[in-house]
């Protein structure tokens, strides 16, 4: 049983004594904006990290190396999986702003070196990602959550072969798997197994190609590590043709996709079409996850606490935050892409699509997240 999840009863006596005291769930919390004068970005819910270098990967992609602080008066940040995102929280024009990125960099790395990457892709109109690039510098701190997410190896020794099938900034997920199969292999006390990994890598044309040489070098120096660079200028997306030329027993191997919405909904299409089971093809959106559904109902949505009302259009498909905020509302959000969990709502009442799981809830109450739940029929909201 987890303490920080299930606390005990004197845990539940202290947040009681505290919040009777201070209105807060803890006295730190309470204490936070007089620590604050002293310990610059000091917080009770994130990690404090200090960027020590900025690197530029492409013309359009750039590279944080973070190493979290620890000490008397920060928290050890906890260990993560490769494959997992993070939390950034920064400061900009006098509100918190945050985002999630995946780490770039493997866990072995930062057992050797206690730091992290985060590799962020350039959005062209993008408020926070140029911003982060020209006004963060070496030195500056920033605030870090624990690393979260189920993109992950496998831990069965029935699924050691594997597909990865990146597109554009879809890559870095990948690229810790990769450095940390690498870097166990390299330690001789890793009782880590061997996965066999071919990753198709797709990229708009042959100039942004992130970590192309890193990855060159990895197929040169483990022949459990294949790499297929394609180019979808020349060679068009991915496609039966390309899984038939470039990896011939993708049926045998447990498929991992990220990258845009529409090459995820194409590559699971292609892996379906050609027999590949569901439980065989795991994926993360990198933007928002596409409303697809089929066969859409319009109904009212309810929010109860606020007392107001609005109508899901049959041939207009939007998100619970969306009408949310449409009808005045401000419900608490973040990433907006389902990731950061930040959103979560009550739902009473109900049925609604998961765009991200592609999945219905069932009628009856649950906690849902607002920025990727899309109201099918009546549904009724404790917001």
């Amino acid at each position: 049983m987890n303490a920080l999840t299930h606390p005990s009863l004197l845990q539940k006596g202290w947040i009681w004594f505290s919040q009777a005291l201070t209105q807060h769930g803890s006295f730190s919390a309470y204490f936070q904006p007089l620590i604050q004068m002293f310990v610059p970005h000091w917080s009770t819910d994130a990690y404090r990290a200090q960027i020590v270098e900025i690197r530029d990967e492409m013309e359009d992609m750039y590279t944080l190396v973070l190493k979290p602080k620890s000490g008397i008066i920060d928290n050890s940040w906890p260990i993560f999986e490769a494959g997992q995102y993070l939390e950034l929280m920064i400061e900009k024009d006098g509100a918190r702003t945050l985002r999630c990125f995946s780490i770039s960099s493997s866990p072995a790395y930062y057992d050797r070196t206690g730091l992290i990457e985060l590799s962020i892709r350039i959005q062209a109109k993008g408020r926070i990602t140029p911003w982060i690039r020209q006004q963060l510098a070496l030195g500056s701190l920033v605030n870090i959550s624990a690393a979260q997410g189920d993109f992950i190896l496998p831990k069965t020794e029935a699924s050691k072969k594997l597909l990865f099938i990146a597109g554009g900034s879809g890559i870095t997920p990948f690229r810790s798997m990769l450095q940390q199969q690498a870097m166990n292999k390299d330690n001789l006390n890793s009782s880590s197994s061997e996965f066999d990994i071919h990753l198709l890598y797709y990229s708009r044309d042959n100039q942004h190609i992130a970590f192309q040489h890193e990855f060159e070098q990895l197929e040169k120096d483990f022949p459990n590590i294949a790499v297929t660079f394609i180019d979808s200028e020349v060679s068009g997306f991915i496609c039966a043709d390309h899984l038939q030329e470039y990896c011939n027993d993708f049926s045998q191997r447990s498929a991992f996709i990220c990258g845009p919405s529409p090459m995820i909904q194409q590559a699971r299409a292609v892996l379906s079409d050609l027999g590949v089971a569901k439980d065989k093809i795991n994926f993360e959106f990198f933007g928002v996850a596409p409303i697809e559904i089929e066969n859409s109902e319009q109904g009212i949505v309810h929010f109860q606490t606020s007392e107001k009302i609005a109508v899901s259009e049959k041939d207009k498909a939007q998100t619970l935050l969306e009408q949310a905020e449409e009808q005045g509302l401000t419900p608490v959000s973040g990433c907006r892409i389902g990731v950061c969990h930040q959103c979560i709502c009550k739902k009473k009442s109900g049925v609604v699509f998961n765009t991200r799981t592609q999945e219905y809830s069932d009628t009856g109450s649950e906690e849902i997240q607002l920025c990727i739940s899309v109201a099918q029929g009546d549904v009724v909201l404790d917001l």
